[in-house]
């Protein structure tokens, strides 16, 4: 509670006309304290900078999301166009032009509509409308959905798995099947034919362990927390056609921390990487 004798009318005045100085423009300055030094006004002073201080973090990491996902999104909108124009000039009377052009517009149409549905869930995620229904489930039938899905669809990966039986969790199934694809596709992905990816699962010291491992090139040290980040990717996924958002990874973890778990990640360059979701364990 501010002490009153401490305080001046002319103080909180000074104090006034300084913060209405600060707008949206401006989020990174900062007021000094006014020349009387009260001690209660200094420490004012102090919560409102540090307020800003915050409201200056949420406000530019709002501008990055917006602009990096304005150029995820240019790229298919260019190739949209491209191929559209290819269609007006030439591909009316070519049905190879034709079936080209249809083939790529489709696909850059459900790249685009991926990343739709992405920046939607975490945007819901950030404003906490994200809806999350828990009910009791079986985790070790889960991953075996999964894996057994995973193989079909991967018919040239060579995959292993481990799961332990009867691992019970309190989670939003469909939300924690979400999760698990993203690391069992990003596994995929990263894995040369000649490697494997193991999926395997653990209860221990009161939480499941559902783990991913790869035996592909691994992730450098220095970016491996960073992985985690939005629209974050490295040099080598930059550089490959499955390249993909940025984002699954980021939704992967919010999804494990909304049920009270992480993602955990370790990972040897040139040996391959090893990401763990873990989530408390529901006892029988």
């Amino acid at each position: 509670m501010l002490a009153k004798a401490e305080l001046t009318a002319s103080d909180l005045q000074q104090l006034a006309r300084r913060l209405d100085d600060i707008n949206v423009e401006s989020l990174s300055s900062r007021i000094r304290p006014p020349v009387s030094q009260a001690a209660s006004l200094t420490a004012l002073t102090a919560a409102i900078n540090g307020m800003l201080e915050r409201l200056d973090t949420a406000y530019q990491a709002e501008a990055r999301f917006v602009s990096d996902a304005s150029h995820e999104l240019r790229t298919p909108i260019a190739v949209i166009q491209g191929y559209a124009d290819l269609l007006d000039r030439w591909g009316k009377d070519d049905p190879a032009v034709r079936q080209e052009a249809v083939d790529a517009i489709r696909k850059e149409a459900e790249n685009m509509s991926d990343l739709v549905q992405q920046l939607l869930f975490l945007a819901r995620g950030d404003n906490e409308t994200q809806v999350v229904e828990p009910e009791r489930f079986c985790l070790s039938d889960l991953a075996e959905d999964i894996f057994r899905e995973t193989a079909l669809l991967e018919p040239g990966q060579t995959l292993k798995s481990d799961l332990a039986p009867q691992v019970y969790v309190l989670a939003d199934v469909g939300l924690i099947r979400q999760s698990v694809r993203i690391l069992v596709d990003n596994a995929c992905k990263y894995t040369p034919q000649s490697g494997s990816v193991t999926l395997s699962l653990t209860a221990r010291e009161g939480h499941a362990l559902l783990t991913v491992a790869d035996t592909g090139p691994g992730i450098p040290p220095e970016e491996q927390e960073r992985v985690f980040e939005r629209f974050y990717r490295s040099e080598q996924s930059r550089s490959r056609a499955t390249g993909g958002t940025g984002l699954g990874l980021p939704i992967a973890r919010w999804i494990a921390q909304r049920h009270g778990g992480d993602i955990l990640l370790s990972s040897v360059p040139g040996q391959g990487s090893r990401f763990t979701l873990v989530l408390p364990l529901l006892e029988a």
